[in-house]
């Protein structure tokens, strides 16, 4: 059985994160408190009332910004906490590529980068983490544009005081900050300190998920055990699904819908197996009738675009070379509509199978008319997804 679904990988559960929204501070240069009054040198970031304030002083001329506290992470949170510190994104544009964690924030974060003029402003989006309930705000200092570069300093806070009652929970805080400047910066690179007291430099260029954290591999190393002559179906008339990449794939990784990308691209192809839960198993090897994986995850800070889901072949290696496993007996056409499907950043898109003949058929496109012929014969098989740059996955079966 074929199953065709979205999900949204979450990692690191962020217990009592929900956060109280902290209303939006304007500043400039100097500094200014929540409530309008200067509030100094503003060398730790916050204002005079306790909310966030940013520092104004730019090289590029004067910056002017505000901060709007959003509360926990809008991104799942998909990172990995033991291997950054937080993640970033520059919004330039409403509805561009950068605007996708908007769509999910409380009210008064969307009212913010609603009302922002984005001819006149960007909106910074960012995410750090703690280790107590307290630590869900993020503040602001040291804000610039250097070389069209946004450079600023994000601190999550904790408790004003040590009487504050927290909660020991790992949470995630995000909070959106609104750079005023000629020009505008077309990237960021923040300085975050996350609760803990730990920094690292973050770019919004960065991705939000680690690929070599991925479950999955992407092929098994060294040649498969059984390389049959050829994949040959004996039915009178048998017509293969067309294999509709053109040349070489890209094996693990690579672009979206109409590029050619190699492996640096945002997307990440991985083949999952029980093998990834049973340390004792050959890695990417499976027998008859096991149920595996295909995760298509998005590793990149912006959104990627691909096709139809149903845009793959499914193939065997012979000695002729990679053979399509699906095909039909009638004279059945394989269109496939030409939509885009927008993966978001940390986002997964999955494909679920049986390695039997009728599991790699059911469920999936056409397979009212697709069936597998001959029967499955142990050697490599690979996933080939043409709906976006040719990306490819490899796996042994085992019989």
């Amino acid at each position: 059985m074929t199953d065709l679904t979205r999900r949204t990988a979450l990692y690191g559960i962020a217990a009592g994160s929900a956060a109280a929204l902290a209303g939006c501070t304007e500043t400039g240069d100097p500094v200014s408190g929540g409530d309008g009054t200067d509030g100094g040198d503003g060398g730790d970031g916050n204002g005079s009332d306790g909310e966030d304030g940013a520092d104004g002083d730019g090289a590029a001329g004067e910056v002017t910004t505000a901060v709007q506290q959003v509360g926990s992470a809008l991104s799942g949170p998909a990172w990995d906490r033991t291997q950054r510190r937080g993640f970033c994104v520059l919004i330039g544009e409403a509805d561009g590529d950068g605007a996708w964690p908007i769509a999910e924030a409380p009210e008064a974060a969307r009212t913010f980068v609603e009302e922002t003029d984005l001819s006149e402003s960007v909106v910074c989006y960012v995410e750090s983490v703690g280790p107590t309930t307290c630590h869900d705000e993020i503040a602001f200092d040291g804000v610039g544009v250097e070389d069209g570069t946004l450079v600023a300093d994000a601190t999550v806070q904790g408790a004003e005081s040590a009487e504050v009652a927290c909660g020991e929970a790992v949470t995630y805080s995000a909070a959106l900050l609104r750079v005023t400047s000629d020009p505008l910066p077309d990237a960021a690179r923040l300085s975050v300190t996350d609760g803990w007291g730990e920094t690292e430099t973050v770019r919004d260029a960065d991705g939000v998920r680690e690929a070599d954290g991925l479950a999955g591999g992407v092929r098994p190393d060294g040649d498969p055990s059984n390389v049959p002559a050829a994949f040959d179906c004996d039915v009178d008339g048998f017509a293969r699904h067309p294999q509709a990449y053109d040349g070489d794939v890209n094996w693990g990784g690579g672009g979206g819908a109409g590029s050619d990308a190699g492996g640096d691209g945002p997307l990440a192809l991985r083949a999952v197996t029980p093998s990834d839960d049973d340390p004792g198993s050959d890695p990417l090897a499976i027998g008859r009738g096991t149920r595996f994986r295909i995760e298509l995850t998005n590793v990149s800070g912006q959104v990627a675009y691909v096709g139809n889901q149903g845009k793959y072949n499914l193939e065997i290696r012979t000695e002729e070379g990679w053979t399509e496993l699906r095909g039909t007996e009638g004279d059945a056409t394989f269109g496939y509509t030409d939509e885009a499907l927008g993966v978001e950043p940390g986002e997964t898109l999955e494909w679920e199978f049986e390695m039997t003949e009728s599991g790699l058929v059911e469920g999936g496109p056409h397979a009212d008319a697709l069936r597998v012929c001959p029967d499955l014969v142990p050697g490599r098989y690979r996933f080939v997804f043409f709906g976006a740059a040719d990306l490819a996955v490899a796996f042994d079966y085992e019989g």
